[in-house]
């Protein structure tokens, strides 16, 4: 079954020092690299600042274009992954691995079609 870690950006990457930054990332790294070897993970990306973001609002046809994120929340997301595992439980396994010192990994099951 397939289920999409969203991986929020945690106050470690606004408040570490570049030596504790790189030190997590060293190990946000190595935590793809082991999933995706063995087959864990079969896409997965980083996403750049919240800042960055253009929201398109769709209304009944008419579209409106807004230079900030969708959502207004302290959290933001910060990347994503697909993984493949049996279950739930096997999901939860893997969002209770990732490798850093605050944040939060929300799972959602995908749609299977």
């Amino acid at each position: 079954m397939r289920y999409i870690l969203l991986l929020t950006r945690g106050e470690w990457q606004e408040s570490g020092t570049p030596q504790e930054q790189g030190e997590v990332f060293g190990r946000i790294g190595e935590w793809f690299a082991k999933l995706r070897a063995d087959g864990t993970i079969t896409e997965a990306q980083q996403l750049q600042a919240p800042g960055t973001a253009t929201t398109v609002v769709l209304d009944h046809g008419a579209s409106t274009l807004i230079d900030r994120p969708l959502l207004e929340a302290k959290e933001a997301i910060g990347g994503y992954a697909v993984i493949d595992v049996p279950d739930l439980d096997a999901a939860l396994v893997v969002a209770r691995s990732f490798p850093v010192p605050d944040g939060k990994v929300e799972v959602r099951p995908a749609v299977e079609r």
